[in-house]
């Protein structure tokens, strides 16, 4: 099987590919914005010129990875998804070691020498492909619940290996597993009785961590299991106290969300002009260039701009949902649809904490938070999902 392709470039969802660039090249300009240094060279700080690297690096491997043919992506799913796994046991090993250092109360990065990167970004791509080949397979029906059940354990394991010291990441798995199987034919019965299930869990979960007990009681060892509250993974408690109470802990764990949300309403209409903020430029608002970048892109741009961002990101969806729509191989439908999920459902998130709907996850904007892992992983899918896109159709395949 050769590992190229050739591409016929009339076929290539060239508009998908100018929204990811427009995605970009906005947070990029906000990544410059807020590591910006007078001092230096078009005032491009040290963040910023690493940005603008990963970003040259994540379009090679877009295209790259659009070239290799979807047939090689699918043999590899299973073995990228069983390295995963093993990589995320190494993980939970090694925390606290000079390879998985801890830091801000999370071991999420894997250092290797001057490389410093973040396997749980590329962890979802393989748990993406894995869980679109199983669902793809001509033996797998969504309408029946234990096929169902089989493809939410898949996407379930590596979310709950990773939930234990990022809780916001684990949170990215669901929305790309439910989108995939709903467009795979999944009863809404089905996803009604699984999504009441999770929330009545989520309450029941909130409501018993959070509810005073007595120390060395049953049900206090019940809480400090789940959500410790004291300690170093103490982190996880405070976010959501400070969440539910937000002017209890404005000046501690509730910083970050009060500065975000005094930042993005203070752009007003219009926003206060790029390089112009206050809360950015004078550092009054914490983790700006990653987590809070949308905090930035508020308060110099206001509502018109923020409105402009999301109408970007929706058009992503809906060109990526075309394009699944077009593919001729289900399992590079279900890739797509799967992927288009991930990026909305983690941007989400990400717009729901900078605005104080959501305790603080700690997860990145796509395509605009600085972060070398987190654009690369966003780009090297995108060109996963437009080798998918240009597969010829598979006779052997169920629906196709």
């Amino acid at each position: 099987m050769a590992l190229i392709q050739r591409v016929s470039y009339s076929e290539v969802p060239w508009g998908w590919l100018a929204l990811t660039v427009a995605l970009t090249a906005m947070g990029v300009s906000f990544v410059i914005s807020a590591c910006y240094d007078p001092g230096a060279a078009y005032g491009l700080g040290d963040e910023a010129r690493k940005q603008l690297g990963w970003w040259a690096v994540s379009a090679i491997a877009c295209l790259v990875a659009m070239h290799v043919p979807f047939a090689v992506w699918r043999g590899l799913a299973i073995p990228l998804f069983l390295a995963g796994l093993c990589l995320e046991l190494f993980m939970l090993v090694a925390a606290g070691t000079s390879v998985v250092p801890v830091i801000k109360g999370q071991a999420n990065w894997l250092v290797l020498g001057p490389l410093r990167l973040q396997p749980v970004e590329f962890i979802k791509l393989a748990t993406l492909l894995a869980c679109a080949r199983l669902v793809a397979h001509p033996d797998f029906q969504p309408a029946r619940l234990l096929h169902l059940i089989a493809a939410l354990s898949l996407a379930a394991i590596p979310s709950l290996l990773h939930a234990r010291s990022d809780l916001g990441s684990s949170l990215t798995f669901p929305p790309m597993i439910f989108g995939m199987l709903l467009a795979m034919g999944m009863r809404l019965t089905h996803f009604a009785i699984i999504a009441f299930t999770c929330v009545v869990i989520a309450v029941g979960s909130l409501t018993l961590v959070t509810m005073d007990a007595q120390e060395g009681s049953s049900v206090r060892n019940v809480q400090e299991a789940l959500l410790p509250r004291t300690g170093p993974k103490s982190y996880q408690y405070k976010r959501i106290m400070a969440w539910l109470n937000p002017d209890d802990y404005a000046l501690t764990e509730g910083y970050q969300t009060a500065r975000s949300v005094r930042s993005i309403g203070s752009g007003q209409l219009i926003g206060k002009g790029y390089l112009d903020g206050d809360q950015n430029r004078l550092g009054w608002l914490p983790e700006k260039h990653t987590d809070l970048i949308f905090a930035v892109v508020g308060e110099e741009v206001g509502f018109l701009g923020s409105v402009l961002v999301l109408a970007l990101l929706l058009a992503f969806a809906w060109v990526g949902l075309h394009a699944a729509a077009m593919c001729r191989d289900p399992c590079g439908r279900a890739l797509i649809v799967g992927y288009v999920c991930l990026i909305i459902g983690q941007s989400a998130i990400n717009l729901a904490v900078a605005t104080g709907m959501m305790p603080v996850t700690g997860i990145t904007l796509p395509f605009f938070s600085y972060g070398g892992s987190s654009l690369l992983a966003c780009h090297l899918g995108l060109g996963i999902c437009l080798s998918a896109a240009l597969a010829p159709r598979r006779e052997s395949t169920r629906m196709g």
